[in-house]
């Protein structure tokens, strides 16, 4: 029994490591870039998590809980495709810079206050469609693929649920503040 608690308690603490290397990551990311701003938030977990790589860690489908392509194929509207997941070629990689431009330019006219209120709720729409669909992905991986998840991956997969339900709550609260004003 005590080594089941240990190895509940390592995991446990991974998964803490990982998320508090996410939010750095992500806050060094925010601060560095103006096109990385509070909406791409740096390294996506769930990036990570489907195996798509950094530009350090080329992509592997092999090595993916589900492969990115099959995810994809399934979800194809899904905007994790278009704002988060490590773009495959020239042309995807343009359409992810210019579009997190656009939100960072957005981001940066609505806390100076000086975006109108069609570009609050674009903004913001944008915004909560990415985490819905993040948390999309997580479930559809949990529903359709349950045996490829392991124990390690299932926690995985809940910590992702938590972690974006939360950003999704976050996001939302904020754009009421804005709309509000």
């Amino acid at each position: 029994m005590p080594s089941k608690k240990n190895a509940l308690l390592v995991s446990s603490a991974f998964i803490v490591v990982v998320l508090i290397f996410i939010f750095t990551r992500s806050q060094a990311g925010a601060s560095q870039s103006s096109s990385k701003n509070v909406f791409s938030e740096g390294l996506s977990m769930f990036s990570g998590f489907i195996g798509l790589g950094t530009s350090s860690s080329p992509y592997n489908e092999d090595n993916a809980v589900v492969s990115a392509s099959l995810l994809k194929s399934e979800t194809p509207d899904n905007l994790y495709w278009v704002a988060v997941a490590t773009p495959q070629d020239a042309g995807e990689k343009k359409a992810q810079e210019a579009l997190l431009e656009s939100w960072a330019t957005l981001y940066g006219k609505i806390y100076s206050g000086k975006a109108t209120r069609k570009e609050i709720d674009e903004y913001y729409t944008a915004q909560i469609k990415l985490q819905e669909d993040q948390l999309e992905l997580l479930r559809l991986m949990e529903e359709r693929y349950p045996e490829r998840l392991d124990d390690e991956k299932r926690r995985m997969i809940l910590a992702g649920k938590e972690l974006y339900g939360q950003k999704l709550k976050n996001v939302t609260e904020e754009y009421k503040r804005h709309i509000n004003k």
